[in-house]
Formats: C-alpha cells, sequence, structure tokens
C-alpha cells in the first residue's frame, strides 16, 4: 500500500450478554460466528443490499459453560465450538430450515477445551485443552468422530491449535512457553518441531498464506515470524521435515499480554489484539535479507476500539470478492462484537 492504512468502523454488533472470546469467518459467504462466556454462539450475515450485519441465528442451548472457540469447516457446512464444560459440539445447518442442529457432542477432554480447528481437507478436528492434551479426531460418515490420537508433550495448558493452510500439519501454542509442530507418519501423529523463543505463554499462532512461515504472540508482549528451512539431511527420508526459524521479532509490540494474532491470507497483513484495548496491524516492509531476516512494521494502530476492555479475538474476512478481504472482525470483554474495513 502507498499510503498508510487504517481500520474504519463498518458495524457494532451487540446481543452476547457476557465476553466475546473469539469469532470465525464462513469461507463462502460474507457471515461469521462469534462465541461467548454467555455460553452462546450467535452468526452474523452482510445484508448485500443495505450493507448491514445482522444476527441470523443464536445457538444457545447445549453447552453449560463458556464458549471458548468456535470454527467453520472448510466447505463451511460444520461449525464446531469449543467449552470450558469440556466438550466440543459439531454442528450443521438444516438446509430446508435453516436452523443449525447438534450434529455431535465430542467428549474426552478432562476439563476446558480452549481451541477448535478443521484441517483444510475437513477430514480432520483438532481440540486442545487445560489438560494439556490436543485431540486429533477424524470425521468418519456424515454425524461420527474417531479419536485418532491424543497428544500429550505439552507441559502446561493448550492455549490454541490452528491448521497449516495447505497440509495437515497442526500448530499449538501454550502456557508452557512453546509452540508445537504435528504431522502425520503412517496413522502416527508425532512433534517434528518445538519453538521455544518467547519467554511467556504462548497465546495464539497462525500461518501465512503459503503455509511457510508462522506468526506467534505471547504474554512477553512480542510478535514472533518464523519461517522454515528444509530438512538438513533430506536425503535421509524418515521423518526429515521443515524446521521454523524465528526471522523477525517485534518486541513491546502491545503493551500488555497479547491474545490473538491474524494473518490475512488476502492482503498478508498480521493483526493482532490484547489486554491493552489495541488492535495492531503489522506489514512486511521488505524482502528477506541476505541473512535470512525479515523487516515488519506497525501500519496502523486502533486504540480502545473496545473501550477499556481486553479485546481477545481478530479475524481478517477470507473472501477476496467485492473488497470482503480488508475486513476484519473484532471481540472483546464489552460483549460487543466491531467489524472494520481497511482502508
Amino acid at each position: 500500500m502507498s499510503t498508510q492504512p487504517t481500520l474504519q468502523l463498518v458495524a457494532e454488533l451487540t446481543g452476547h450478554t457476557d465476553r466475546v472470546w473469539a469469532v470465525s469467518w464462513h469461507p463462502t459467504l460474507p457471515l461469521f460466528a462469534s462465541c461467548s462466556g454467555d455460553k452462546s454462539v450467535r452468526l452474523w450475515k452482510l445484508d448485500g443490499g443495505n450493507g448491514t450485519w445482522n444476527c441470523v441465528s443464536v445457538l444457545d442451548d447445549a453447552h453449560k459453560r463458556t464458549i471458548r472457540s468456535c470454527a467453520f469447516s472448510p466447505d463451511g457446512r460444520l461449525l464446531a465450538t469449543a467449552s470450558f464444560d469440556a466438550t466440543t459440539i459439531v454442528w450443521e445447518r438444516d438446509e430446508d430450515s435453516g436452523e443449525w442442529e447438534n450434529l455431535a457432542t465430542l467428549e474426552g477432554h478432562e476439563n476446558e477445551v480452549k481451541s477448535v480447528a478443521w484441517s483444510q481437507s475437513g477430514s480432520l478436528l483438532a481440540t486442545c485443552s487445560r489438560d494439556k492434551s490436543i485431540w486429533i479426531w477424524e470425521v468418519v460418515g456424515d454425524s461420527d468422530f474417531e479419536c485418532l490420537s491424543v497428544l500429550q508433550e505439552h507441559d502446561q495448558d493448550v492455549k490454541m491449535i490452528k491448521w497449516h493452510p495447505n497440509e495437515e500439519v497442526l500448530a499449538s501454542a501454550s502456557y508452557d512457553d512453546s509452540i508445537r509442530i504435528w504431522r502425520e507418519d503412517d496413522d502416527d501423529w508425532y512433534c517434528s518441531d518445538t519453538l521455544k523463543e518467547h519467554k511467556s505463554t504462548v497465546w495464539a499462532v497462525d500461518f501465512n498464506k503459503a503455509g511457510d512461515m508462522l506468526a506467534s504472540v505471547s504474554d512477553d508482549r512480542s510478535l514472533k515470524i518464523w519461517a522454515t528451512r528444509p530438512p538438513k539431511n533430506s536425503a535421509l527420508g524418515y521423518r526429515q521435515n521443515p524446521t521454523y526459524h524465528c526471522v523477525a521479532t517485534l518486541t513491546e509490540h502491545h503493551s500488555r499480554t497479547i491474545y490473538s494474532v491474524a494473518w490475512s491470507k488476502v492482503n498478508n497483513l498480521i493483526a493482532t489484539t490484547g489486554a491493552d484495548n489495541c488492535v495492531r496491524i503489522v506489514a512486511q516492509q521488505a524482502a528477506a535479507d541476505a541473512s535470512g531476516g525479515y523487516t515488519y512494521a506497525v501500519c496502523a494502530t486502533l486504540t480502545a476500539p473496545h473501550g477499556y476492555n481486553d479485546i481477545n479475538s481478530a479475524e481478517w474476512c477470507p473472501l477476496e470478492k467485492d473488497g470482503h478481504g480488508a475486513l476484519l472482525a473484532t471481540a472483546g470483554d464489552d460483549g460487543v462484537v466491531r467489524v472494520w474495513r481497511l482502508i
């Protein structure tokens, strides 16, 4: 962009009666879900006729405690919700009635489920929990989910999981200050890389569009950018995978804990939010230098867009058509969801 971008408020969406923890965009429609401490999920859709955002569905009759995370499947047919009640529910939209119905309830975690994510193929679902474990579920048939693997190498609460955009590779962020990369080999899931440069809890991670870079944010108030390198001994064949190396760090990126990071697959910008009530947009400044380092800088900031409340989540719209890729949804402790447009 030739000039410094700004974020313009498009919509202020109320209805939740407790803090909003996360948002998830539909993959093909101008629609997103938000989940809250009020035990509900709300679906918000853009009315193309008048440009307003409206709540079109409320899912509030299933979870017994806070819903911490929600995620649409890649085809948009299913919605998964993860709750502090230790369950994950998969919802399916009835094509006739338009209502979302409880398709399956996934149980097994010992306590709070913190995050849920679909693989790009839609055949795998991952969940993670305060119980330090990550579960990999396989979609079997129309409504059955089978647990393929339970990953237990993190030493503490697993805060978030995120699938690679093109491969069945999973990244996890934890209270143990680390990020782990998980891969599958002949039905055996294993940790292929551990990233340990953060000095405190890693709250969130996200891949770029190609999947060869990863952004992470932490309680240490830094944003780190990681890039992959080919395996040193690829000729050996067995479990020789790319490794991630930190190529840029923005220290004191926020003045307090950073809770979320979203790397746009449309405009390649990175959005971060945190406990300092700010949203920051970060852009790459130049190509990698000779040493493989990158330069990133803040190009836009929103100060107190949710008042004096933590901002728990920000997510870019994945749609390129009609300029939708410039939309950013944010959710905060004030119980409000806001939609912004990058201009």
